[in-house]
């Protein structure tokens, strides 16, 4: 079930804040208020620009320019005082195609990359109607763009928080919209990045049966045939690490020791699950050359140093059991 975005914890409403933080507050005056048929506005707060209270004394009170306004306000901030007041005034003055609006609102921005803007409002689009596909697509893009666009140890926590909300509402466009086909091409990556291989297929073999035979997707269909048709051996690797988390044990090796010899030779995770399967039947010398493999491809897998001590302990080799007791105890910290 898609949450109601209002309700949902606010992540991003610190690194969002500088965009609303130079509006200026004032009340209109009540006999205005009930003469438009805005009773409700009485003795609340709203936001303008310096601009907008020059203009206003020349021109009058601009809706759209307030509008914009109320919109930053609740799109930077989910939880912002009067958000009550200010939806309802969108609502009251404006139709449902200020969702439209809003969404190309938020890809404008993007593309100017100008992602804080187009999180607003794509943000403010949800807190109107959380179930609108554009919207929560939109918003999915702003989060994948905007993490895309950061690097370095300093942006590691908002990378993660966008992460999150990207995947999370790429799958809440298909949950309102199963048809939505740009959506399950971006989750497929999503899962791709998350070794999901059977996932990622899944996604992407979705995308392809709706985008197939469109001509402005021909590009991106040809980019996923190909993609799919690599995941054949990782969706089998990935079956075999299923079996062993099972507990079928013996099944797995059947599936995962013939890649030993292939090009995944150098993917450490083969490595590590044969060494665990390897460990689950007894066999100890297999199991510390499977936890060696990964070590050399890994150096700071923590779980491989950890097995290996143990292992060598078990096998009677107390030297080699130390040293990978003291690597484990550095890299866990």
């Amino acid at each position: 079930m898609i949450p109601e975005f209002a309700e949902r914890e606010d992540k991003f409403k610190s690194y969002l804040h500088s965009e609303i933080k130079n509006f200026l507050y004032d009340e209109l005056a009540e006999e205005f208020c009930v003469s438009n048929g805005m009773d409700f506005l009485v003795g609340v707060p709203l936001p303008f620009t310096a601009t907008d209270l020059v203009n206003s004394q020349s021109k009058g009170l601009q809706l759209t320019s307030l509008a914009d306004n109320m919109v930053m306000c609740i799109g930077a901030d989910t939880h912002f005082k009067y958000a009550e007041y200010y939806e309802r005034f969108l609502k009251k003055f404006f139709d449902e195609a200020l969702m439209s609006v809003l969404v190309g609102k938020a890809i404008e921005e993007l593309k100017k990359e100008h992602f804080r803007r187009s999180m607003i409002y794509s943000r403010a689009a949800l807190m109107l109607d959380s179930q609108f596909p554009d919207s929560l697509f939109t918003y999915a893009c702003a989060c994948r763009e905007w993490y895309l666009s950061l690097e370095g140890d300093d942006y590691q926590e908002l990378v993660a928080l966008l992460k999150s909300d990207a995947n999370e509402y790429f799958e809440y466009t298909v949950e309102a919209d199963p048809t939505y086909a740009a959506a399950w091409y971006y989750m497929g990556y999503a899962y791709l990045n998350q070794a999901q291989y059977t996932k990622a297929g899944i996604a992407w073999n979705k995308f392809l049966a709706l985008a197939s035979g469109r001509e402005k997707d021909r590009e991106a269909v040809e980019e996923i045939r190909e993609r799919v048709a690599a995941l054949k051996d990782p969706i089998r690797i990935e079956e075999g690490i299923n079996q062993l988390l099972m507990g079928r044990v013996r099944e797995a090796l059947a599936i995962l020791e013939p890649y030993v010899d292939t090009d995944f030779a150098e993917w450490w995770p083969l490595h590590y699950y044969l060494g665990c399967a390897y460990r689950e039947l007894g066999h100890l010398p297999e199991a510390i050359e499977g936890f060696r493999r990964v070590i050399a491809l890994a150096p700071s897998h923590y779980e491989s140093n950890l097995a290996l001590s143990e292992l060598y302990k078990e096998a009677g080799d107390m030297d080699m059991a130390e040293k990978y007791a003291r690597k484990a105890e550095l890299l866990k910290g």
